[in-house]
């Protein structure tokens, strides 16, 4: 029930990462550019450790402990 949720999530996110990076690759500013790489960072560790951080918990509940 869970996972749908969960991949839609990451993929909203990952969706927003990828046009961060085309704007930090396109954009001719480089302060621009740098902010648009930072929200990159920002996205990539919000997808890779947010959904595994929520996964595990849901399998936990699932399992009785937590």
């Amino acid at each position: 029930m869970w996972t749908p949720l969960i991949t839609l999530i990451a993929l909203v996110l990952l969706t927003a990462a990828g046009a961060a990076a085309a704007v930090a690759l396109a954009v001719t500013d480089r302060e621009r550019a740098q902010r648009a790489v930072t929200l990159v960072k920002i996205l990539l560790g919000a997808i890779l450790g947010g959904s595994g951080v929520l996964a595990a918990a849901i399998r936990l509940h699932q399992a009785g402990l937590l």
